[in-house]
């Protein structure tokens, strides 16, 4: 005896006819008449008696319903039961992003995280920070399921969604003489001293690139955002800092200023990168849509 049987017999017992228990069961007529049948083949008995009118139970088909009744409950409710847990997403999953990708501002803070560990409880959330460069590498080399970067290389390993773009700033001293533009260009940066990042050497060619001709900015190249000693630049030696809106709120307003740069080449689009064509883990694969979901298209 099967269990769609059972189910098929008893809502035809319920409805009294092979057409009603077709409407609810959203089954053909012919599929339910077949497994009846299979199913008195199997007892040896028939469990109705068949009219123009519809179907009456005999007194085996009144038996049976009766067992049906107590039984079809519980084989539903651990049905349900298993295919519930079974659909339970566990696992590891392992995300590689920067820490001024997470700070007030980005839309990508931290909390945005604790909601995936709330809805996927089974899931252990493993995130590490990193540079754009060592994101994407630990991607390559599987060491991570997913990262967010700006600057993905060997792309053609890559799987990338774009999430959105940064517009790129000068952050300054409230005091610094071009603290009251509405914009600054390259041009303004010519001779001055400008703090960057070791690894924004492509922000410094292009840089140099536009002031062709003219003095160059005083690089002040850093390897580690520790923010004491930026401040200090900033605020005691006139430096500039190349930044983002995401780091607006690690300094205070009160004191610094953050002036946009003017030109389409000083926005950075931020994208959700894994490795292209290869096998995934359920965990990550919720990762994966759930960050599109939340991150894709933020301003």
């Amino acid at each position: 005896m099967e269990l769609t049987q059972l189910r098929y017999f008893y809502q035809v017992y319920r409805a009294g006819s092979i057409r009603s228990a077709s409407g609810e069961l959203n089954v053909t007529q012919q599929a339910i008449s077949r497994q009846i049948q299979n199913l008195e083949r199997e007892l040896g008995v028939a469990l109705f008696t068949r009219s123009i009118n519809g179907v009456a139970a005999t007194e085996y088909g009144h038996m049976l319903a009766e067992k049906a009744e107590k039984v079809l409950p519980e084989l539903e409710g651990f049905i349900y039961s298993v295919q519930k847990r079974e659909s339970i997403v566990s696992g590891v999953v392992r995300l590689g992003i920067q820490c001024w990708q997470m700070a007030e501002g980005s839309n990508l803070e931290y909390e945005r995280l604790q909601e995936f560990s709330r809805t996927y409880p089974q899931v252990r959330l493993v995130w590490e920070n990193g540079s754009p460069m060592s994101c994407t590498q630990g991607v390559l080399e599987r060491r991570l399921d997913l990262c967010v970067t700006c600057m993905p290389e060997q792309v053609e390993q890559l799987e990338l969604t774009p999430l959105r773009d940064f517009q790129w700033y000068m952050l300054m001293a409230r005091t610094h003489e071009l603290a009251e533009r509405d914009f600054i260009s390259v041009e303004d940066l010519s001779g001055r001293k400008v703090i960057l990042a070791g690894e924004e050497t492509g922000s410094r060619n292009q840089i140099a690139r536009v002031l062709c001709g003219r003095a160059l900015p005083e690089f002040i190249d850093v390897k580690n955002y520790i923010f004491d000693l930026l401040s200090q630049e900033v605020l005691g030696d006139g430096a500039m800092m190349l930044t983002l809106t995401a780091q607006q709120g690690l300094f205070n307003p009160e004191r610094f200023v953050m002036v946009p740069l003017k030109g389409s080449v000083w926005r950075t689009r931020l994208y959700l990168c894994r490795l292209a064509g290869q096998p995934r883990t359920p965990a990550a694969e919720v990762l994966y849509e759930y960050r599109r979901k939340h991150w894709a298209g933020l301003k």
